[in-house]
């Protein structure tokens, strides 16, 4: 610009933004240039980069500046506020990458076809309802994720695309899909939609080759699926299926199956004819009652789950199955394993929640076998075979009937898990140098009363629970990191210096320990060696008569878990809120009265379980909690919510304060947009808030055992509701106009509703900062039936 045309302008005139023909990137603000535009290595290519900034639209230079248009390859835009991006987005032709995940956007411009060295395009986690028509005509995208949307069909042409390799739209709407995704070669991933069946197979050109229908209402397989000949991986547990159609043993690529969580009640004989391909069957929690006879043609049979049935026998054939490496049968009413102990390629097995009660002397031919699950079956006795298996690393045989380990376990094998909890053991081995490989070693739940000094050889133990058993002493090897020694008739002498609990805070034991759990100890004190445990992230403490939890706690600088319930605590101690990393607290069942307020600075907080106490108010900033998740304060006497806002409380996900004589929500109160499980019951509401529907995320509501008189029609609109329960309160002129079309789409409870429901008014507790504040003592007096409670050593005012 000239000198000549400068004097013509106004001071606060800008000059017009760098783009159109010859534009450069140079001439883009300072900002925009160096703060989200970065070149890709030695290269001239530029990567946009707008990731996580706030943003609700990108600066619209960036579409019209002419080198920006021919260098950028890569596109972030990702974790923003975005509800629309222009279809000039087509101005970047040379655009390989597109990440726009976690916005807002309705929609996305149909002129990204344009885009012709698109690759990868990620739409994840918007409100998208459709995707591009020609989206087809992008001919190199290879990846499209668009998965957690609100879709509700997919494009027409979709199958047309000539590159796509991954589509992933699961987590949406789609009710139907159409016949001509079997044309596209890609990996489609259609799980958790609501689709209720499968399209007809029959197409011109079929080429898909892995479909992923998990997590659908599918009730019928369609016989015509044996015209997917390219098909090699198909996924359809978790639907509603009770039969396989004849025709799948006809898909002759097919190598992987997963047909789990459905009615299915039989396997058809044809599968069978997928010997030379199908390498793994997974037909978990169905209602199948038998196996082929003819299981031993799947040849290359390499994984086997088919657990939680009701088979009573396998066949004799599975033993010739000679490259199967994995089975579980748990679940089932097998009383016999003599199918498996001659499989010699097999690595897992899998017979838990059976009838087994004899493990076969044969077991030791199993040569490959590395994890054994027995539990929760009859067995007796072990036999002395099992040690000679020494591929063994994995042993659990929980809750049986076994008195006595072999002494052979062990000796010639490199064991690392062994769970034996919930038998009727009642010593261990003297000798337990020959398990020194052991990791985790579990025997909780026995009748053990003594462990062996030799305990102290196993050098690579981490994790160790005696819990439940007749201890009353106990060495610790030093390595540990996880301990469980509740319900033992342990010493409590916590000042002897060969105490368990004096040796616990020793330096060779706080250098290692993370979990700790103390239950039903009969402890009225905190052992204080505990707290020279710094590395401790989990504490349990539960059913003790512990009244205190002493100040010490504040030196677990690494605390994330405590669960101190059902103790005799009166109050929470100060030190606690400087244990910044606690992610979950829980103090049920004592006799807190008051709120710490200090909690409110513990901002990774994300559970908070203070049910069950006798609480009366909260404090009115829960603004630093935004991490929390789960908050139960049910089973108190709370008389209100936070009087701030309460939508400050962005990761909430389930809200308990039942029981309690809360009368009034706050108005802020649908704003908890995450919030999926409220339960309000028993309390004293007389009337909601309005714009109920914003909780959009809520599925399961309990406003019963309250005195509502009416229901807000917002009520209706709520788009995730499962269950709603009103009932029991005086709602007796009638529901919202919307209500029977509620019914209709989830399980509504409105019975017992009585025009002479009544409640007593409560005391009211005043905060002490109120009785000072002229402007609160006047807001008071206009509040009707709100009385302060008087002294503890005086009568509470008697009612006119």
């Amino acid at each position: 610009m000239s000198a000549r045309q400068g004097k013509g302008k106004k001071k606060d005139d800008k000059p017009p933004p760098p783009t159109g023909p010859g534009s450069k990137i140079i001439a883009l603000p300072e900002p925009l240039r160096k703060g989200h535009i970065k070149r890709i290595g030695d290269t001239r290519n530029v990567h946009l980069q707008f990731g996580t900034a706030n943003m609700k639209s990108l600066p619209i230079e960036i579409y019209n500046n002419e080198e920006l248009s021919e260098l950028t390859v890569r596109f972030n835009a990702e974790n923003n506020r975005m509800k629309k991006l222009p279809k000039s987005i087509s101005a970047l032709e040379n655009l390989e990458f597109i990440d726009i995940r976690n916005n807002n956007l309705s929609s996305f411009p149909a002129s990204v076809a344009k885009l012709k060295k698109l690759t990868f395009l990620d739409l994840t986690a918007n409100n998208i309802k459709k995707l591009p028509n020609p989206l087809h005509k992008a001919t190199s995208l290879k990846t499209l994720l668009a998965s957690k949307n609100r879709i509700r069909a997919l494009p027409k042409n979709i199958g047309k695309s000539p590159s796509l390799e991954y589509i992933d739209v699961s987590h949406n709407m789609i009710k139907s899909i159409k016949k001509g995704i079997y044309e596209s070669s890609a990996f489609i991933n259609l799980s958790n939609n609501r689709i209720k069946e499968m399209p007809a197979g029959k197409v011109k050109k079929a080429k898909l080759k892995k479909l992923d229908l998990s997590h659908n209402s599918i009730g019928i397989m369609p016989d015509t699926i044996c015209h997917l000949s390219c098909l090699v991986w198909l996924d359809i547990s978790h639907n509603s299926v009770d039969e396989l159609p004849v025709q799948i043993g006809m898909v002759k690529y097919l190598h992987y199956f997963d047909g789990s969580y459905n009615s299915i009640k039989a396997i058809p004989d044809e599968i069978c004819a997928l010997g030379s391909s199908l390498d793994t069957l997974k037909l978990a929690n169905n209602e199948i009652a038998l196996l082929p006879e003819e299981i031993d043609k799947l040849k290359k049979l390499r994984v086997l789950d088919i657990a939680n049935n009701q088979l009573e026998y396998i066949p004799e054939s599975i033993r010739s199955l000679a490259y199967i490496e994995e089975i579980n049968v748990s679940g089932n009413q097998l009383n016999s394993m003599k199918f498996a102990v001659t499989m010699k390629s097999l690595v897992s097995l899998l017979i838990a929640n059976n009838k087994v009660e004899v493990v076969p002397d044969d077991i030791k031919k199993m040569r490959s076998l590395v994890t054994l699950d027995l539990s929760n079956n009859g067995i007796k006795e072990l036999p002395n075979t099992i040690g000679h298996v020494k591929t063994l690393k994995t042993l659990n045989i929980a809750n049986n009937k076994i008195r006595e380990l072999p002494d052979t376990l062990g000796k010639d094998q490199i064991l690392s898990h062994l769970d034996i909890s919930r038998n009727r053991v009642v010593s261990l081995p003297p000798d337990m140098r020959k398990l020194r490989n052991l990791e985790t070693f579990h025997i909780n739940n026995n009748e053990i009363t003594a462990i062996p000094k030799s305990i102290e050889y196993l050098y690579q133990i981490r994790s160790f629970n005696v819990s439940a058993n007749q201890l009353n002493e106990l060495l610790l090897p030093k390595t540990l990191t996880h301990l469980y020694l509740s319900e033992n008739p342990l010493t409590l002498n916590f000042g002897d210096h060969k105490s368990l609990f004096h040796a616990m805070g020793d330096k060779d034991h706080i250098r290692n320990l993370t979990h700790l759990e103390l239950c039903k100890l009969n402890m009225d004190e905190l052992p204080s060696a505990l707290f020279n445990c710094r590395m401790l992230k989990v504490l349990k403490i539960t059913d003790n008569k512990l009244s205190t939890l002493s100040d010490q706690i504040g030196k677990l600088k690494n605390l994330e878990y405590l669960d101190a319930s059902r103790n005799r605590l009166f109050d929470i101690p100060t030190a606690l809120c400087d244990l910044h990393n606690l992610r979950s607290i829980k103090v049920t069942e004592n006799g807190i009265t008051e709120f710490l307020p200090g909690i409110l600075k513990l901002c990774h907080l994300e559970e908070l379980d203070m049910s069950f106490n006798l609480m009366k108010i909260l404090p009115d900033d829960f603004g630093s909690l935004n991490k929390l998740m789960k908050l139960d304060l049910s089973n108190n006497e709370l008389v209100n919510f936070p009087q701030d806002r309460v939508d400050v409380l962005a990761s909430l996900l389930e809200l308990n304060v039942s029981h309690n004589h809360i009368d009034v929500m706050p108005t802020g109160f649908p704003y908890l947009y995450r919030l999926k499980v409220l339960n309000v019951s028993s309390n004293d509401l007389k009337s909601l808030p309005g714009d109920f529907d914003k909780l959009k995320a809520a599925e399961t509501i309990n406003f019963s055992d309250n005195i509502l008189e009416a229901l807000p029609e917002s009520m209706c609109k709520l788009p995730s509701v499962r269950v709603l329960d009103v009932s029991n309160n005086k709602i007796v002129l009638g529901f919202p106009k919307a209500w029977e079309n509620l019914k209709s789409r989830c399980d509504v409870k409105q019975s017992d509703q009585s025009s002479h429901k009544k409640r007593e008014p409560q005391v009211r507790v005043v905060k002490e900062e109120e009785k000072t504040s002229p402007k609160s003592a006047k807001k008071k007096r206009n509040v009707k039936g709100q009385k302060n409670v008087e002294p503890a050593n005086q009568a509470p005012p008697q009612e006119a």
